[in-house]
């Protein structure tokens, strides 16, 4: 029974019943049958699965297998009878009526004194393994033996004969299993006949590697991983990490460095080692080419290994390169290494001498893997893996075609010598491995190429016959040679063609991803999100800072470098427009009357002007609703197209285009703001493809002056090098046309009559890889398109437009910069109606401020929802805005209210009173602070206002700043202070008097106070020091005090 390792190192569970290998899709359809039969009984699934699993553990054989599958499938004969697909030879399950289950197993044999007649019966792994442990016990160089012997006869080719016959086989085990008749009779058992031999030595193989030593030693001790450090580089030690992750079975990774150590021992050779890792490696092509090139092996064109180890020469040095560490060798830069002085150059017998001075021998190249690298390498597109392989396929022809050449040169050089020589001489004359050149490797593959499997014979002949063979061999490489630049000038036609075609494809590598990604760009929901996500970073900053308030301002500011180009954009659109047949004619005079008329003097811009077809369509529509009673579309009265046109007629932007260091203050809408910020998308390409062409325009014209100057005539254009490398095709647009053939284009696209890929092919040509933002240019014009029909449909988005009109004649609007602060009432008021306006929806301030030549728009998304914590009802807060609008608002009262509460204001009797009381305690204070010197004027300054508030725009709440405060007092407070001190203090003193009388009477006796006295005075007392003491009445702040005085006497 054969058991193949499997890519994880696991083993298969059988093999087919006539020998071969089960298919993984046949497991794979079976296991399905048994899931889906089974899909109600997810345990007999799961019970299928342990029975394998326990098989291939070893726990349970062949038979018991066969039984408790026929046990658990009782009931299905359909999946019992499939289950013989994975039965190995010699076992059979049979299903009967009765549904009774009987299997067949195959019976054992005995061998004789010869090699044993096989019967095709199969061998029971555990008996294998068994019987490799007994030898491996009792004899361990036999074991060894049998290592080195087996690989030699597992076949490993397609027709492989193997290296020794059975009869052969066995006379050299006999003879090392002398005196052992146990293990000679069961070695019969594993003996192949003709046609098994394959399977049972590949199995014995696969049993001798999976019983190597588990942890085999490197020279006689074990080594840590810091000595094996010391014996590897870093890239082979992350090799072996990759391994061990890709294996993801320890068991696995066992078994492949049980392979490595067998190859170390030299037991098995290099392409015995590749053969032996592919079940490991197969499925990780990176891994398995590192590792055959870490080998050292390479296999020819025909599958087969090639000649490195037959050829000793090719590969000399090989193993010497492999064993420098390039990590420590001198670099230049990060790609090349130095070899050390030690390492021994290969000989070249055919340099010359300018070779030798010009070749390199030092300088090595060393790859920096991705891995290694902090570099980022862009990934190649289609188009450039077209021209990178026609560069290849051109190179590998070249390669052939002088490789062939070069031997034809050779053998030519051979005959006309030969030609010089008598008969004798040329049977004399024989060929050395050059075969009359310089190389031994390009003449060999040249051959090679020609003759395939014959080419060792062919060159023999050469060698020992040149005379015959010389010609032979010529006429069939001419011949080769022939029909090869036949096949070339074929191809040529081919590449050509590829890179004509892919050729500026391949220079603009931002292109594709450029179309894929814009699409995303140009949404609403993105184009929402980025402010939105600018405005949240700003409040979660403001929330980090507690202390100070979210800053005001804009989140982000577009620019208008050029308004000529509100020009080309606006003649776009419109062209756009008129070809919608889904929207109606006044919805289309509204967007005209937008783009023409509102948007330019919103940017300061000279309006356009309607177009002589517009006038018609107008007077069209004059007629029609003069017939039709001035109905709209759906039957209802409509305002007339003579209204719409007038309905940016008298705006404030209008009279603003020519003043310098002015704004427009216009709050919007979301469908007004993505329309704004797609319109500066579309402007902004405009401009940068008008740049690219002025560029160009200014580069031909630079160069046509050099050639006039220099080489003394003028190119036609005709002449161009690519051109005349028929790189790309000739233009019939002259650069100067460049950019309005690019607007032809666009307006082509639009109506349908240009294919997008032709149209992207002719801006390549035009703008080279510059020409990858005008790709989308359709789509973006219409979502321009579509935001204006919004703008004009929507309700909410009509009124915008409305109360922008309405506050334009109140100068809310804007004006000059230097005196916006005079409409700072005005502007409030209107944002507060804007905002009332737009109650679900983002309110945005945007203001367009002209500086000089350009025009800037200041984006700005308001806080318009009202927190609920510590906030009055709606209704209060309703009241509250509209009594601070009425106050700030200067315009709600009449004239004549104001001239009367000028001339007699009213105001209450008690309120005059102390008004007057405190003017006249303001003037006394200020007199005595003229009369006082420079030292109160730092007082003044001291007594600045520190204390800071806030006001919420939304609520009017005020809000006092943590850590600022101030202090206040009248200004009569000093003088009334003074006048009451005499009678406070006094009061104040007898207030204390009247309570310490009470407490002395309560806790003091008479005893007790007059110790205390004398104490006090001096009289009496032992032990302190003599003096007297004198009491002296004095009155101090309006009191009556004693005050004592002690003198000490000297001794």
């Amino acid at each position: 029974m054969m058991h193949r390792p499997e890519g994880r190192g696991s083993n298969r569970w059988f093999a087919g019943s006539k020998g071969s290998p089960v298919m993984v899709e046949d497991a794979l359809s079976y296991l399905d049958q048994v899931k889906l039969q089974f899909g109600n009984q997810p345990q007999v699934y799961n019970d299928f699965l342990d029975i394998m699993k326990e098989f291939k553990s070893q726990s349970i054989d062949t038979p018991g297998v066969i039984n408790r599958v026929s046990q658990l499938f009782k009931g299905h004969p359909d999946l019992i009878m499939g289950f013989n697909t994975f039965l190995p030879p010699g076992y059979k399950i049979e299903v009967q009526t009765n549904d009774l289950v009987n299997s067949h197993t195959p019976v054992s044999s005995t061998p004789s004194s010869g090699p044993p007649i096989q019967n095709n019966q199969p061998v029971e792994f555990n008996h294998a393994i068994n019987y490799v442990n007994k030898i491996k016990n009792r004899f361990q160089d036999i074991y060894n033996f049998l290592l080195f012997f087996f690989p030699k006869q597992t076949n490993t080719g397609g027709n492989y004969t193997p290296a020794l016959t059975e009869q052969e086989v066995y006379t050299q085990v006999a003879r090392l299993f002398k005196n052992q008749e146990d293990l000679l009779s069961e070695f019969g058992q594993f003996l192949p006949d003709a046609n098994s031999s394959a399977v049972s030595l590949q199995t014995s193989r696969s049993i001798l590697l999976l019983n190597l030593p588990k942890k085999p030693k490197i020279t006689g001790k074990d080594h840590g991983m810091s000595d094996v450090s010391k014996h590897s580089t870093s890239t082979e030690t992350m090799f072996f990490e990759k391994v061990k992750k890709a294996l993801r079975s320890s068991e696995a990774y066992d078994n492949f460095l049980r392979c490595l150590h067998i190859f170390n021992q030299e037991v098995i050779s290099r392409t015995e080692l590749v053969q032996l890792v592919i079940p490991f490696l197969g499925k990780f092509p990176e891994l398995f080419t590192w590792f055959k090139n870490f080998l050292g092996y390479r296999e020819s064109s025909h599958g087969e290994s090639s000649h490195a180890e037959s050829l000793p020469k090719e590969r000399a040095t090989e193993g010497i390169a492999m064993e420098i560490d390039y990590s420590s060798c001198k670099k230049l830069g990060s790609s090349y290494r130095a070899l050390p002085k030690s390492f021994q150059q290969p000989k070249c017998t055919g340099r010359t001498p300018l070779c030798r001075e010009v070749l390199n021998d030092t300088w090595v190249s060393f790859p920096s893997w991705s891995e290694d690298s902090t570099f980022v390498s862009s990934k190649k597109t289609q188009y450039e893996e077209h021209i990178y392989r026609c560069e290849d396929e051109r190179f590998e022809l070249d390669i052939v075609l002088e490789t062939n050449l070069a031997t034809i040169r050779a053998l030519e050089t051979v005959q006309r010598r030969l030609s010089r020589m008598s008969a004798e001489e040329q049977l004399r004359f024989k060929l050395d491995n050059t075969m009359g050149g310089s190389s031994e490797v390009i003449h060999r593959k040249a051959i090679q190429r020609i003759y395939g499997d014959k080419a060792q014979d062919i060159i023999e002949g050469l060698k020992k016959n040149p005379a015959v063979s010389v010609p032979i061999v010529l006429k069939r490489l001419k011949m080769k040679d022939e029909e090869w630049r036949e096949a070339q000038r074929g191809f040529n036609k081919i590449w050509r063609e590829q890179n004509e075609k892919y050729y500026l494809k391949s220079l603009d590598h931002q292109g594709i991803n450029f179309k894929q990604n814009d699409t995303k760009v140009l949404r609403s929901k993105t184009l929402l999100n980025e402010i939105e996500m600018l405005y949240d970073e700003r409040q979660e900053r403001a929330s980090e800072e507690s202390a100070t308030p979210p800053p005001n301002g804009p989140h982000m500011t577009l620019t208008y470098d050029d308004s000529q180009i509100l020009e080309d954009a606006a003649s776009l659109i419109i062209h756009h427009v008129k070809r919608q047949v889904g929207i109606q004619k006044e919805d289309k005079c509204k967007i005209k009357q937008i783009i023409h008329h509102f948007i330019p003097d919103l940017l300061f811009a000279q309006r356009g002007e309607l177009s002589d077809v517009e006038e018609e369509e107008e007077e069209e529509e004059d007629t029609e609703m003069d017939q039709d009673g001035s109905k709209k579309h759906n039957g209802l009265p409509g305002r007339s197209p003579t209204k719409s046109k007038l309905l940016f007629s008298n705006t404030a932007a209008q009279k603003l285009r020519g003043t310098d260091d002015a704004y427009n203050l216009f709050y919007v809408n979301n469908y007004w703001y993505v329309f704004l910020r797609l319109h500066h998308i579309l402007c902004s390409r405009l401009l940068r493809i008008y740049g690219q062409a002025e560029k160009q325009i200014e580069e031909d014209s630079r160069e046509r002056e050099w050639e006039r100057e220099v080489l003394g005539f003028k190119r036609e254009k005709n002449e161009n090098p690519a051109i005349q490398l028929k790189m790309k095709e000739p233009m019939d647009v002259d650069v100067e046309d460049y950019y309005s053939v690019f607007l032809e284009m666009v307006r082509n696209l639009l109506d349908g009559n240009m294919e997008p890929a032709q149209y992207e092919d002719s801006l390549r040509e035009m703008f080279t890889v510059h020409a990858y933002v005008a790709f989308t240019m359709d789509k973006l014009i219409q979502s321009i398109v579509r935001q204006l029909q919004h703008l004009v449909t929507d309700d909410v988005s009509v009124r915008v437009t409305d109360l922008y009109l309405s506050e334009s004649s109140n100068k809310a609007t804007g004006g000059t910069l230097p005196t916006q602060a005079s409409r700072a009432t005005a502007e409030a008021g209107y944002q507060r109606k804007a905002e009332q306006l737009m109650p679900d929806e983002n309110c945005f301030k945007l203001m367009f401020v002209k500086n000089q030549a350009s025009v800037s728009l200041a984006v700005e998304l308001l806080d318009t929802e009202e927190e609920n914590s510590d906030e009055p009802a709606e209704a209060e807060v309703r009241l509250t805005k509209y009594y601070v609008g009425r106050y700030l608002n200067s315009d709600s009262s009449s004239p004549e209210l104001r001239e009367h509460l000028a001339q007699k204001p009213v105001f209450l009797p008690r309120n005059l009173r102390r008004i007057r009381k405190c003017q006249r305690g303001w003037e006394q204070l200020q007199q005595e602070r003229m009369t006082k010197g420079s030292s109160d004027k730092s007082q003044d300054g001291s007594s600045e206002l520190k204390m800071e508030c806030m006001f919420k725009l939304n609520s009017y709440k005020m809000v006092y700043v943590c850590k600022s405060e101030d202090y206040m007092y009248r200004h009569t407070a000093l003088t009334r202070a003074h006048q009451s001190h005499q009678l406070v203090n006094t009061r104040l003193h007898r207030r204390f008097h009247a309570w310490l009388d009470t407490w002395a009477k309560e806790h003091v006796t008479s005893d007790m106070a007059a110790d205390s006295h004398k104490w006090f005075m001096g009289d009496g007392q032992e032990g302190l020091l003599a003096c007297t003491t004198t009491c002296s009445p004095e009155v101090l702040h309006y009191l009556n005090i004693n005050k004592y005085r002690v003198k000490y006497k000297t001794p």
